[in-house]
């Protein structure tokens, strides 16, 4: 029997707030809050509780990201145990803020889209918080 893939995604602007850096460049931490809330919604539909994330096997950020960009978060189930569930994470630049100076509201969309960062992670549901879904 095989076993059912779970799959969420979320899309965002990136805020003005959430530059860390010079030239409004978004920390990877950052885009690994957003990993969180992807494992959070997959934990929710799997198990009725938010889980914990437990550990990252790997990150990898590929692409910058600014403050005005728009990105897709996806996260989907490759194995579910009795208590983990293993995701693999993307994330895409889906908008890319183009400031040219006269007009600061500049936006391009990117298509195809641009695969930003991705990970591998394992979240943890305890038995007794698994839901009867």
């Amino acid at each position: 029997m095989q076993e059912k893939i779970y799959k969420y995604e979320l899309s965002t602007r990136i805020s003005l707030s959430d530059a860390h850096y010079a030239g409004n460049l978004i920390d990877g931490a950052h885009i690994m809050k957003l990993f969180g809330d992807v494992a959070t919604n997959l934990t929710i539909q799997i198990d009725g509780d938010e889980g914990l994330l437990r550990a990252y096997d790997y990150v990898e950020f590929l692409a910058p990201v600014y403050a005005g960009d728009f990105l897709t978060v996806k996260g989907k189930t490759t194995k579910i145990g009795n208590t983990s569930r293993k995701i693999l994470f993307e994330a895409f630049k889906i908008i890319k803020a183009t400031p040219n100076g006269k007009f600061d509201s500049n936006c391009k969309t990117i298509e195809p889209p641009l695969l930003v960062a991705k990970a591998s992670g394992t979240t943890v549901v305890t038995k007794e918080k698994q839901g009867d879904i």
